[in-house]
């Protein structure tokens, strides 16, 4: 895959700039306007970016770069989550990234675990997304790559959309076929996991009920993104997978707002707290499509709950973006 020279020049000089997005004057009107432009004439064209240090292939109009300069501690559960895990295993870990997109997330934690991770599964189920994916890691020996939509069980599921740029979801008006998250992992017989991140518009949920084997088997921690709004929109469930996670032995949760900052815990389920703040999120009142990101943590985990809540390693990240 080749990039577009021009418009990977444009795309940067907006990462570069980005504190112009937020300025009401003439600077804020300029940035506006070439962003809206390149997303019109490049939208689905290839630009090249520096991500966390590393060459990076994205469709123009992917967002993570913005998101990662304008709010610092917007990945900081994750990396966290990742260093906890290193060290309460005393091994580098093994970790499965459901909604892999273009490989962020790899480069996320490439530049700040390093060596703390053995290898990582990556399932994307957009086919332009994962061409991307591809362009980007297929020569990484850690990395493994899958393309494949998941769910609770091998079954047809809206097909799916742009939601954003640099997002899909399981909107669409056709369908396509899905499988179960256990099928991908025991097809590419995986001999341990440790940390599951999953990260897909409203189908997180989904993607954990059909994890049974693999949670039972393993009790990997969990970070997912809990998101009232987009489970509205795919027609899913907010609180069937912590009910789930409860029956799987998985007694804490840590919440992190959107942003990256820590929220409060959660012994067991408490399903009125969570029914009040998926109210919360829909209602608007706070932020726009308010959300979290909630790590879950067995029973039986090594993880101490109370590290992971302050994330001083990942508030002392090598690499913001």
């Amino acid at each position: 895959m080749q990039d577009h020279k021009w418009a990977s020049l444009l795309y940067n000089q907006c990462l570069k700039h980005h504190h112009w997005q937020q300025s009401e004057g003439l600077r804020g009107r300029l940035w506006r306007w070439a962003w809206s432009q390149g997303l019109h004439r490049f939208g689905d064209v290839a630009v090249s970016t520096n991500m966390h240090g590393r060459r990076t292939l994205v469709n123009f109009g992917h967002s993570y770069g913005l998101y990662a300069r304008r709010f610092l501690q917007w990945n900081t559960p994750l990396i966290e989550l990742a260093h906890q895990a290193f060290l309460a295993r005393h091994r580098p870990i093994h970790l499965v990234d459901v909604g892999a997109s273009v490989g962020d997330t790899v480069r996320l934690l490439q530049a700040n675990c390093g060596d703390e991770i053995a290898t990582y599964l990556c399932v994307e189920g957009d086919a332009d997304f994962f061409s991307y994916l591809k362009s980007n890691l297929e020569d990484d020996e850690k990395v493994r790559l899958v393309q494949a939509l998941l769910s609770d069980r091998a079954d047809e599921i809206p097909s799916l959309v742009r939601t954003h740029p640099g997002t899909a979801s399981a909107q669409g008006d056709q369908v396509q076929r899905a499988v179960p998250l256990d099928v991908v992992v025991e097809a590419e017989r995986m001999e341990q996991l440790d940390v599951l991140k999953i990260d897909v518009d409203g189908f997180d949920g989904k993607v954990l009920m059909g994890s049974h084997r693999l949670l039972g088997r393993w009790k990997p921690a969990v970070i997912f993104e809990w998101d009232p709004y987009f489970c509205q929109k795919t027609e899913n469930s907010w609180t069937r997978h912590f009910e789930l996670l409860v029956e799987h032995g998985y007694d804490r949760f840590l919440w992190f707002t959107k942003y990256g900052n820590f929220s409060h815990p959660m012994t067991g389920y408490d399903a009125v707290a969570v029914e009040l703040l998926a109210q919360l999120c829909l209602s608007g009142a706070h932020d726009f499509n308010w959300h979290y990101d909630v790590v879950a943590l067995h029973r039986e985990s090594p993880i101490d709950p109370h590290a992971l809540s302050m994330a001083r390693f990942a508030k002392q990240r090598r690499s913001w973006f």
